[in-house]
Order: structure tokens, then sequence, then C-alpha cells
């Protein structure tokens, strides 16, 4: 049968947790990486798409590829990492300290992987665009994409977040919970089916939904936000920092240890889950 019952998929979710604590640092930063890069790509699949048909709709609607490549690759996404290991932890499967090195190995990783593609996109930038005169199709779509990155950096930590100050960073904190609820149900539903098919179908709706809400997902963020400034937003990293990097971060790691993994935990957790 491919579907797979809640109390063996809380099962299984408890022994990921486990496996991935015990990885070596060189093994969550190449995996992070991966899917740091991968994220950082969809991202500019995603404003493209939406520039080009004027649907920002179509571009979320194309984004999960990336995260639907990590899944099926079985690379490091943090995010997910913030179910996954307290769950573990709770069934006795390994130790919060454990996990909280895991967390901050696969932060790094994902962060490399979005630094490195910003870092690609903004040299390709100065190597020329297409012409928009003689192919008739209105200004270069880098040169698009590019600007909508800068602008979103500085909505997104300046005028949404640090322009209100305390309730600001409250803010950028309760999306971050949002967001990663609705990540860590995409690594939920992909875990539900044992077939390929059914695991891209089970995480591509939301984060789909996700994408649409405009939430904050740290890996995302390390993409827009290190971009920004690569390209000229004048926004600083330390704003970027404070601003949004930690209090996403907080926000994602509630989301995806509470709102997922506790429930599913406390709701269908086995008497073998925790010995």
């Amino acid at each position: 049968m491919d579907y797979v019952l809640p109390n063996e998929l809380v099962d299984s979710m408890i022994g990921a947790g486990a496996k991935k604590s015990t990885l070596s640092p060189k093994q969550l930063l190449l995996r992070g990486f991966y899917s740091g890069s991968i994220l950082g790509l969809a991202v500019i699949l995603a404003l493209t798409c939406g520039i080009l048909t004027k649907l920002p709709f179509v571009g979320s609607l194309l984004f999960p590829f990336g995260f639907a490549s990590i899944v099926l690759f079985g690379m490091e996404l943090v995010t997910g990492n913030f179910a996954l290991l307290p769950m573990a932890c709770w069934a006795g499967k390994t130790s919060w300290k454990a996990t909280f090195v895991n967390w901050g190995w696969v932060w790094l990783g994902n962060w490399a992987g979005t630094a490195a593609v910003a870092l690609f996109m903004a040299l390709s930038l100065t190597s020329g665009t297409m012409d928009a005169a003689a192919d008739n199709i209105g200004p270069p779509i880098w040169d698009l994409v590019a600007q909508k990155i800068v602008a979103l950096n500085q909505i997104n930590v300046e005028k949404k977040y640090e322009a209100l100050g305390g309730l600001g960073f409250f803010l950028a904190f309760l999306r971050g919970v949002i967001a990663n609820w609705l990540v860590c149900l995409g690594v939920t539903m992909a875990s539900v089916s044992k077939s390929v098919p059914g695991k891209i179908i089970g995480c591509w709706l939301p984060i789909v939904a996700f994408q649409s809400m405009g939430m904050e997902h740290i890996v995302v963020n390390q993409f827009l936000h290190t971009a920004g400034p690569i390209l000229g937003s004048g926004v600083s990293m330390g704003k970027v920092f404070f601003w949004n990097f930690l209090p996403v971060t907080i926000g994602n790691i509630v989301g995806g240890m509470v709102f997922i993994g506790g429930m599913l935990y406390g709701s269908h957790k086995t008497k073998t889950s925790a010995t």
C-alpha cells in the first residue's frame, strides 16, 4: 500500500530525525549547500515567471520543484529539521545537544548555498543581457528580477520590520511560524507516500500555499536578503540578521517543532516510538 498510516508516519519521522542527528558536519554542510542553492534557483524561477506573466501565482506554482528535489534526494533543509529532530529527542533517540549542532551546521550550509547562487546571479548581470530593442520585449528580464530582489530586500527588512520596531520583530517571527507550519506540512505529506509521484504531489501543495501567502522562510530569505545587498540595495547585513534572519529563524523553529512535530508526536506516537 502506497499510503503510510499516521502512527507509522510518526515512527518514520522519529527515525529520520535520529539518523540526521548522527550525520557529520561535512555531510550536513554539503547537503545543506545543495538545498540552499536549489531554493535560491527556485526563487529566481518564481520571480522570473511572475514578472513575465504578470501573475505571481504562476511563480508560486512552479517554486516547489526545488523543495521536491530536496525531499527526493534526501538533502538537508534546516526548516524541516526543526520538526524532525525534536521528535527524535522526545522519543529518546537523540539529544538536544546533537539537535542544536545539526541545526547550526545545516543553517550555515543552506546559507552558503543561497549565497553562492546570489553571487552567480549578480555576476551574470555584468555579462550582458538581452537587447530589449531588438527583441521588442521590454526591459531585460534579468534586470527586472534584480530590481524585484532589491525591492524585496528593502521592504522585508527595513520597511516592514525595522520601521515598526518591536512590533516588526514580532510580525517577522509570526510570519516565520506560519511559513514553517506549511513547509513542514509539505515534508510530512511527502512522507505519507512511498511513491515518487505521491511524494511530489504531497509536498507541492503546502509549498505553493506558503509561497503564495508571502510568509517568511529562513532559507528563501537567506537568498533574497543576501542577494539584495550584493545587488546594491543598501541594506546592511547587520539589519538583515537582526530584523529578518533572527526572528524568522525563531518563528520557523516554533512553526515546525510545535505545530507539526509536537502535534503529530502527541497525537500518534506509539510505544515503539519512545523505546
